[in-house]
């Protein structure tokens, strides 16, 4: 068929010329013949069926088939697959990130308002975040990530990570207010264990074979109020570790849960503690026998000090001549905490003669601590106030009769004074006679995760077999497609 044309400036010349004639005289007035103005009307509306019959065919023409429309449909990415945003609110993608700190003395409002983020928005932000996180429990040192879209003008959201296993996100939906949520991420948990001789130090050991610090510290809160680590343990002691560790799919450690078994050996002597809870679901350490790892009273209430005098007769280093030593002296720098070595009442908080700056506490079964020579008192501590076993009640120093900075340490029985070394003889509180069986059932149930406990470290060359055969039973992608 011949391709049909049309002279579209003729066509256009002889309607106006046409329309000229049949509807309005040379004059320009309308036409007073009815025949006439018929005649135009027709002509007119002829025209626009013919204009609008070429205009279809021409988009006729150009108009692909259903087969080439469906290969003109871009195959979406993998990552979109995975993005159930609404597309509108893809347009709104954040692209310009800020990474910010918490420092001493920011709030979140505040925040946002020095970072580009106008008062009402940061409002908005900070209402919605409280949903999900409370704006109190922010802390120093957290990292804060605002989101900005491409220009820069529009805030968008922020995220905030409290803690290893959660991200908070705060989002601008499309009606531009903000919605809150917190997603809590899932990691493996593993009950893994160590154990060896000492021969650096427990720290250092403890952690070549794996061993978190979180756990350490807990072991070494376990045996505080019995062993001195820093004059009871000796090369060759031997320590033992079964704790939860959580870990990626990679292997790598996340964080560490709890720790459900100790074993300590210093100096040939082995003290071992299970963790269980109680009826009242309080947690705690006990023996074998029932009775808690938590003694009365610390031997030791201030880290990092050296033994500089023990308990007995010696020569006075100010007066020069021998007489009783009724406590036991350690030396820190100036300004070390102190800690209560019990709970208790204080029932002296002042100064008193020889020993400068003195506290005593009066605890349960007869029992009284005494500290001397502080260099100043803890907020709140004052007489007939309550203290509990490790909060600290002031810091060293050196007032009073003494040569230079230390504690003054004295434990007293019924009024006299006692070694304090003696210490680990007082037994931890037992567990009730109704807790008993249901104790040693757990007790049971570690000794048999003793036996199956893995490393705390993985090794390299099994875990990478182990995630290469992950990979090669997994199924291809392109089967998932079809």
């Amino acid at each position: 068929m011949a391709k049909f044309k049309l002279n579209w400036p003729q066509i256009k010349s002889a309607l106006r010329g046409d329309a000229k004639i049949l509807i309005g005289n040379t004059q320009g007035q309308a036409a007073t013949n009815p025949k006439a103005a018929a005649i135009g009307a027709g002509v007119i509306l002829a025209s626009v069926l013919l204009i609008s019959y070429a205009f279809k065919s021409k988009s006729a023409a150009k108009t692909p088939s259903a087969h080439k429309i469906a290969e003109m449909i871009p195959i979406p990415s993998a990552a979109s697959l995975y993005d159930f945003r609404d597309p509108k609110q893809l347009e709104t993608t954040r692209t310009n990130t800020l990474h910010l700190t918490l420092k001493p003395g920011q709030s979140l409002g505040p925040l946002l308002q020095n970072n580009g983020v106008d008062s009402n928005t940061a409002y908005a932000t900070t209402q919605a975040f409280a949903k999900t996180y409370s704006p109190k429990d922010l802390r120093v040192g957290q990292k804060i990530n605002l989101y900005f879209s491409d220009n820069g003008q529009q805030f968008n959201g922020l995220t905030l990570k409290p803690r290893v296993d959660s991200t908070v996100f705060v989002e601008r939906k499309l009606d531009g207010s903000f919605a809150s949520r917190k997603i809590m991420a899932e990691y493996q948990k593993d009950i893994v264990r160590v154990g060896s001789k000492i021969d650096n130090s427990l720290y250092l050991d403890a952690g070549r074979l794996g061993a978190p610090d979180k756990v350490i510290v807990q072991f070494a809160q376990i045996y505080a109020h019995s062993v001195d680590f820093q004059r009871d343990i000796r090369a060759g002691d031997e320590f033992e570790m079964m704790f939860e560790l959580y870990r990626d799919h990679k292997g790598n450690t996340v964080k560490a849960g709890d720790l459900v078994y100790t074993s300590f050996s210093p100096r040939g002597k082995t003290s071992s503690y299970y963790l269980y809870t109680k009826s009242d679901g309080r947690e705690g350490y006990y023996d074998a026998l029932g009775k808690g790892a938590k003694r009365m009273l610390m031997r030791t209430p201030v880290n990092g000090a050296r033994l500089s005098s023990r308990f007995g007769r010696r020569k006075h280093p100010v007066l020069g001549y021998r007489r009783a030593h009724k406590g036991v002296d350690f030396a820190a720098p100036r300004g070390t905490p102190i800690m209560a070595a019990g709970t208790g009442t204080i029932v002296r908080s002042s100064r008193f003669g020889s020993f400068g700056n003195y506290i005593r506490i009066r605890h349960s079964d007869g029992y009284s601590t005494a500290y001397a020579h502080l260099s100043k008192y803890a907020r709140g501590v004052k007489k007939g106030r309550r203290v509990t076993q490790g909060q600290i009640i002031g810091y060293v120093g050196t007032t009073g009769r003494s040569t230079g900075p230390h504690l003054h340490y004295e434990v007293l029985k019924n009024g006299r004074q006692i070694n304090p070394m003696t210490l680990s003889t007082l037994s931890g509180k037992p567990l009730k006679k109704d807790e008993l069986p249901a104790f040693k059932v757990r007790m049971g149930e570690i000794d048999e995760l003793r036996k199956q406990a893995g490393p705390a470290k993985i090794n390299e060359a099994e875990l990478a077999a182990e995630l290469e055969t992950e990979q090669q039973s997994a199924v291809p992608a392109k089967e998932l497609v079809q």
